[in-house]
């Protein structure tokens, strides 16, 4: 008899350390805050943050972004000229992405300058289709990018944090 008690005692205080206290919540069966007790739930609610125009943002290419270079590099470019290697963006080499603040979203202009062989530049503004505008020789040009983004990149191109702002040379054909 004593081992049953014994054992009904071990019983009870094993399922009373288990077991949460009655003033403890069930986080299980707690109601969610609603969006007016937190931070905004839908996007039409959150603002985007803006900074102000002519601010220079590197940015990070991904996939669907080299896709849709070489997509718009393919509509123009002669598969049998110089600039044939801009189609090869989507698989390769160097890309430098930015974007240059504008007054709004639209007026937002993005650029990119892909070093393969020779360098490679497009232009987007706003939510606009990508637009190849050419490659560039490196040993003797660059294509016309903003002072600001090219020292946001890390002055790769030369001419320390403010180098020419258009480019002194001419594309190749």
């Amino acid at each position: 008899m004593g081992c049953v008690i014994a054992l009904a005692v071990l019983l009870l205080l094993t399922l009373q350390l288990l077991m949460p206290s009655r003033d403890q919540a069930d986080l299980s069966t707690a109601a969610a805050p609603s969006p007016s007790d937190s931070q905004p739930a839908t996007f039409e609610q959150v603002e985007e943050v803006r900074f102000p125009p002519g601010t220079a943002l590197p940015l990070t290419v991904d996939q669907e972004t080299r896709d849709q270079l070489s997509a718009a590099a393919r509509a123009v470019v002669d598969p049998s000229g110089p600039a044939k290697r801009a189609v090869e963006v989507a698989t390769g080499g160097v890309i430098y992405f930015g974007e240059i603040y504008g007054k709004t979203p639209d007026t937002d202009v993005y650029y990119v300058l892909a070093s393969i062989d020779r360098l490679y530049f497009w232009k987007q503004q706003g939510n606009g289709p990508w637009v190849y505008q050419g490659d560039y020789d490196a040993t003797s040009c660059t294509p016309p990018i903003p002072r600001a983004l090219n020292a946001a990149w890390g002055a790769p191109f030369g001419g320390g944090p403010t180098p020419n702002a258009l480019s002194m040379c001419t594309q190749s054909p």
